[in-house]
């Protein structure tokens, strides 16, 4: 019997809604976030929509687990509404 790490070694990728673009990589990642799951990225909310995982390193989908996420809406955003100090709208400079 081969020994196995017991732990997943892939990373998982966090991505900006229907697009390639990375907002977050986590390196071995131990997370597989369930559609509708909520997830705080450089202090953004946002929802997962979709996760796929990915055996091509070939391709524009490296190794690994995706995870595809959009920007909660004002009234599904429960962290916003416990701290709306915090995630305030502050224009950029």
């Amino acid at each position: 019997m081969a020994d196995s790490p017991g732990i997943y070694r892939w990373s998982t990728y966090f991505h900006d809604g229907d697009t390639t673009d990375v907002l977050y990589q986590q390196e071995e990642g131990l997370l597989n976030p369930s559609i509708g799951s909520g997830v705080l990225v450089r202090g953004e909310c946002y929802r997962v929509v979709d996760t796929w995982f990915s055996y091509d390193d070939n391709g524009a989908f490296n190794l690994g687990q995706h995870v595809f996420l959009e920007k909660a809406t004002d009234e599904d955003n429960r962290l916003k509404r416990i701290d709306p100090h915090y995630f305030r709208d502050v224009p950029e400079a």
